[in-house]
């Protein structure tokens, strides 16, 4: 979830995350001058900053001389899953109500001003394409999302909006508030074109959100929001059921 700012942001530590963070989601092999401009960022930085992330093992550099995930990438994703513990808490949680609703199941967490996802797929989807398979997706579109800004503080929403513009849809930040406060009324968030999803936050205080995606007739909207916060309440978040 988000959090204020710090008085004093270390922005070599914030560069060299972004970098790091843009090599995970290039599906091809990316050379400097060209991550540089992504990032607007300087070459001569981001040079020293793949040069460092290249020494710990987290990035590695082809023939050509362009930059990809190093193996070091799939040390720290193996540890952080183990670490949470929140992906292998949730799966059978997640694969249950797939098979009871007959939708796609996500899992996500919000992530400066995008979701991503943990978990996207249905009761027959395999394992290997149902995790990690999809990218970021802007929050403010996914019902995920919208759930989970809706936990935010005043203070953490405005400081979040500050530093991602991309955050704010196009009718403005009134409008934008407005349908975060109907969000926290319900306690649950619909969201796409015609409100096909439906999200509600895993956690107290939020860690991440669960959906439900498909065919959701109006009048069974409360009875399945009900239902997902039962499947949300069953989901311990690295904690065994007997600590709970």
């Amino acid at each position: 979830m988000a959090r204020v700012a710090p008085a004093q942001v270390n922005q070599s530590l914030v560069n060299g995350l972004t970098c790091l963070q843009e090599l995970v989601l290039a599906d091809r092999p990316i050379g400097v001058r060209e991550l540089a401009r992504q990032l607007d960022m300087d070459p001569t930085r981001v040079s020293r900053l793949l040069g460092t992330l290249s020494w710990l093992g987290l990035a590695s550099q082809d023939e050509d001389r362009k930059y990809h995930p190093g193996p070091a990438v799939h040390v720290l994703s193996a540890l952080s899953l183990h670490g949470s513990r929140l992906l292998s808490d949730s799966l059978p949680v997640l694969r249950e109500l797939a098979a009871e609703t007959g939708q796609i199941v996500a899992l996500g967490v919000l992530w400066r001003s995008h979701v991503c996802y943990l978990y996207h797929g249905k009761a027959h989807t395999p394992l290997e394409l149902a995790v990690g398979a999809r990218g970021p997706f802007p929050a403010r579109q996914s019902s995920i999302g919208r759930v989970l800004l809706a936990q935010l503080t005043a203070a953490e929403l405005a400081d979040l909006c500050a530093h991602e513009s991309d955050l704010l849809p196009p009718e403005g930040v009134p409008a934008f508030y407005e349908s975060l406060s109907q969000v926290r009324e319900r306690g649950y968030s619909r969201g796409g074109i015609h409100g096909e999803s439906l999200a509600v936050a895993v956690g107290c205080p939020a860690v991440a959100a669960l959906a439900v995606a498909g065919s959701i007739d109006p009048e069974q909207e409360v009875q399945l929001a009900d239902r997902l916060r039962e499947a949300a309440a069953r989901i311990h978040i690295g904690k065994s059921p007997d600590d709970v």
